[in-house]
C-alpha cells in the first residue's frame, strides 16, 4: 500500500522480540508506537525498554512456559509486556479490559497463570485491587503489575514504572536473552474467545499461526513498513492483538493506538497521525460513516484499507461506505479467534461481491461448507462452515475434549458458523448454527433479516432472535436500537418486510426497542444474552 521505507515484511516466521531488536538495530529512530497515553516510541526506543523488562520478569521468576495474563487497555506497555514475555518463552494471555474478578477466576484457574498485568485504575475501575484479591485466592498467581500513567500504584502490587527504573539488563546473574529465545513452534499466546455464547475458551497461537495470520492481509493488500496500522479494536481481543500489535513487527511499519472506542477522536487521530490501515468491527464502521465530523475530517483520506469484520456488514452499510469514504476500500472480513481473518475481499471484487458477500479465503486457507454429517454440501446451500490452514491455531489450552469437538483429525476446524458459498468462492455467512431460529420446524437465519431491517431509517441497530413460542418452537423477536428519537412500531417493521418482498414466515413477531445492544468487547452482539432477556420477559408475562 506504501513505499516510504526499505524495511521489508518478515518472509517467515520470527520471534517477535528477534523481529524488533533486528528492526531497532537498522532503523531505531523510526516510530513504531504513537500512543496519546504513553507518548512516542521508536523501534529503539521499544528494544531497550522491552530488554529492561524482559530482565526485569525474569529477575521476579517469570521464565519459560510461564503464563502471564495482560489485560490493559490499548496502551504501549501492552505491546512491550507481551515482547518481552516472548522473549523469556513466556505466554501471554490476552482478555478484554472489561473482563472483572469473576472471568478472571476462570482464565487464572484454567491456564495455572504466574502473573497479572493490570491498570491501577481504568475508566473508573479499580483493577489493581482486583488483582490483589485474585492473588489471595488463586494460589498459581504470584505477581500482580500495576501499570498507571500518573504512576501511582497500590499495597503489595508490583508498580510498572518502579520495575522499569532497575537496570535488570546490567545484572550478571541471569542468561542472556539469546541463550533463552523461544522457537517459532513454541506457544506464544492465549487467545481468549470474546464471549458470544458465554463460554470461555482459549486458542493457543505459536508464531507460525499469528505469522500466517497476517500474512493473508499483507499478501492480498500489500501491506509494507510505510503503512501506519490504526490501533482501535481491543489489542486484548485477537483483531487487535493479531492486526495491530503483531501486524505491526510483522511488516515492520508503526502504530496509532486509541486506548477506548471515541468515534470523534477516531477521527482526530487518523487525520493527524495519518492512519492508512484499519481492521475493526462493524459497530465501528457505523460509527464513522455517520459521524457529523466525517466530512470536516477530511472522510478518512489517508485510509486506503478498512476492514469490518466481527458481525455480517448489512448491504446498506456498505453502500452508504463506498459513497462516504471515497478514498478507501473498504471490505467485509470473516474470522474468529481460533482461525485468524480468513475472508475478505481482493480490490478488484465485483461489487456484488463486496457489498453481500463475506469476501473470499485467503490463498492459504481453505474451506468447505458440510452438512451435518460432514459431508460437503452443494453450492449455494446452506451448511457449517469449516476451516483448514496455517491460520488454524492448536487447540484450546486444557480443555481436550471441546479441542477434540472442534478441531477435527483431518485439519478442519469447526466454526460453529452457517454459511454458504457460491460458484466463485465467495462466503456468504447467514448467522451461528446456534442462533438460526427454528420456527415450525424450519430454519431461518437472522443475517438476512437483520441486513432488511438495517436499511430501515428508523433503525441505528438490529438483531434478530429467536423467542420461545409453545406451538411453533419458536417465533422471530427484533431487538432494535432506534435512530435518534424515533419510535419504531410492529406494524412498520411487517410493512418494511412486506415492501422489501421478504417472505412472510420472515417477518420480525415482536420488536423490542433497547437503547444499545450487549456486545463483546470486540463489538460482536451476544445473543445468547439477547435470548435470555426475551425468554425471562415472555415467562414473566405468562
Amino acid at each position: 500500500m506504501n513505499s516510504e521505507s526499505d524495511v521489508e515484511v518478515q518472509p517467515s516466521a520470527t520471534v517477535i522480540s528477534e523481529q524488533l531488536f533486528s528492526l531497532a538495530a537498522r532503523e531505531g529512530t523510526r516510530e513504531l508506537i504513537i500512543d496519546p497515553v504513553f507518548g512516542r516510541v521508536t523501534y529503539g526506543e521499544a528494544a531497550e525498554q522491552v530488554e529492561r523488562l524482559a530482565y526485569g520478569l525474569r529477575a521476579h521468576g517469570i521464565g519459560v512456559g510461564d503464563i502471564v495474563i495482560v489485560q490493559l487497555p490499548n496502551w504501549a506497555p501492552f505491546l512491550l509486556f507481551h515482547i518481552a514475555l516472548s522473549a523469556i518463552g513466556a505466554v501471554t494471555v490476552t482478555i478484554p479490559i472489561v473482563y472483572r474478578e469473576r472471568e478472571l477466576s476462570g482464565v487464572i484457574a484454567l491456564t495455572g497463570a504466574r502473573a497479572l498485568v493490570v491498570p491501577t485504575i481504568f475508566n473508573g475501575f479499580d483493577y489493581a485491587t482486583m488483582g490483589l484479591l485474585l492473588k489471595e485466592g488463586q494460589p498459581s498467581l504470584q505477581h500482580v503489575v500495576t501499570v498507571d500513567p500518573d504512576e501511582g500504584t497500590a499495597d503489595s502490587a508490583l508498580a510498572y514504572h518502579l520495575l522499569m527504573r532497575k537496570k535488570w539488563e546490567s545484572r550478571g546473574d541471569q542468561p542472556s536473552l539469546e541463550s533463552i529465545k523461544p522457537a517459532v513452534g513454541d506457544i506464544a499466546a492465549l487467545g481468549f474467545t470474546s464471549g458470544t455464547t458465554g463460554a470461555l475458551k482459549g486458542a493457543i497461537y505459536d508464531t507460525n499461526v499469528i505469522h500466517a495470520t497476517n500474512m493473508g492481509f499483507i499478501e492480498r493488500y500489500g501491506l509494507n513498513a510505510g503503512d501506519r496500522i490504526f490501533g482501535c479494536s481491543p489489542i486484548g481481543h485477537a483483531v487487535g492483538f493479531t492486526h495491530a500489535l503483531r501486524m505491526t513487527l510483522t511488516i515492520g511499519g508503526s502504530v496509532v493506538l486509541l486506548e477506548r472506542w471515541d468515534p470523534t477522536i477516531a477521527l482526530e487521530l487518523i487525520e493527524r497521525e495519518h492512519c492508512t490501515f484499519m481492521a475493526c468491527a462493524t459497530p465501528f464502521l457505523v460509527d464513522l460513516v455517520y459521524h457529523s465530523e466525517l466530512e470536516a475530517r477530511g472522510r478518512l483520506e489517508s485510509v486506503r484499507l478498512f476492514l469490518c469484520g466481527g458481525a455480517s456488514i448489512p448491504e446498506q452499510l456498505m453502500r452508504d461506505s463506498k459513497s462516504a469514504l471515497p478514498h478507501t476500500f473498504t471490505s467485509p472480513l470473516w474470522g474468529m479467534t481460533e482461525c485468524g481473518g480468513v475472508t475478505t475481499c481482493p480490490f478488484d471484487a465485483p461489487e456484488e461481491k463486496l457489498f453481500a458477500t463475506d469476501g473470499l479465503p485467503c490463498a492459504s486457507m481453505q474451506l468447505k461448507v458440510v452438512d451435518e454429517a460432514g459431508e460437503e454440501v452443494p453450492r449455494g446451500t446452506d451448511g457449517e462452515l469449516l476451516a483448514s490452514g496455517p491460520m488454524v491455531t492448536k487447540g484450546y489450552f486444557n480443555q481436550p475434549d471441546l479441542t477434540t469437538e472442534h478441531f477435527l483429525e483431518d485439519g478442519f476446524f469447526r466454526t460453529g458458523d452457517q454459511a454458504r458459498m457460491d460458484d466463485d468462492g465467495y462466503i456468504r455467512i447467514t448467522g451461528r448454527i446456534k442462533d438460526l431460529i427454528i420456527r415450525g420446524g424450519i430454519n431461518i437465519s437472522p443475517v438476512d433479516i437483520e441486513s432488511v431491517l438495517f436499511a430501515h431509517p428508523k433503525v441505528a441497530n438490529v438483531a434478530v432472535v429467536g423467542m420461545p413460542d409453545t406451538r411453533l418452537g419458536e417465533r422471530i423477536c427484533a431487538y432494535v436500537t432506534p435512530s435518534g428519537n424515533e419510535t419504531l412500531t410492529l406494524p412498520e417493521v411487517q410493512a418494511w418486510m412486506e415492501a422489501s418482498q421478504v417472505a412472510k414466515p420472515k417477518w420480525p413477531e415482536r420488536i423490542e426497542v433497547i437503547e444499545s445492544l450487549p456486545m463483546t468487547p470486540s463489538g460482536k452482539v451476544q445473543k445468547f444474552r439477547l435470548r435470555e432477556m426475551i425468554a425471562a420477559q415472555i415467562t414473566g408475562e405468562a
